[in-house]
């Protein structure tokens, strides 16, 4: 049962990158590449969790991801405030 506090399109891109992610795991496997199958696999699991309602969907954002666009901006600001 999909996570209830989801927005449809929030919904349909988990379930598309859960699918591919479970792609790219069968081909690293096949590829021999655990490394890189472990973190796909990884990366099903969290989309799947989020999905299903297992973890708040928007715990990324308070993460302090890097790659996530409000980690940079705070990263910008603290720059700024340093030199």
């Amino acid at each position: 049962m999909p996570n209830q506090s989801l927005r449809q399109s929030e919904i349909d891109s988990l379930q598309y990158i859960s699918s591919m992610a479970n792609e790219l795991v069968q081909m690293a496997e096949a590829s021999r590449f655990p490394m890189i199958s472990y973190l796909l696999g990884m990366a099903y699991a969290e989309a799947f969790d989020v999905l299903r309602g297992a973890r708040p969907a928007r715990h990324a954002q308070l993460s302090g991801n890097p790659l996530h666009p409000k980690a940079q901006a705070k990263d910008n600001r603290a720059h700024a405030r340093r030199a």
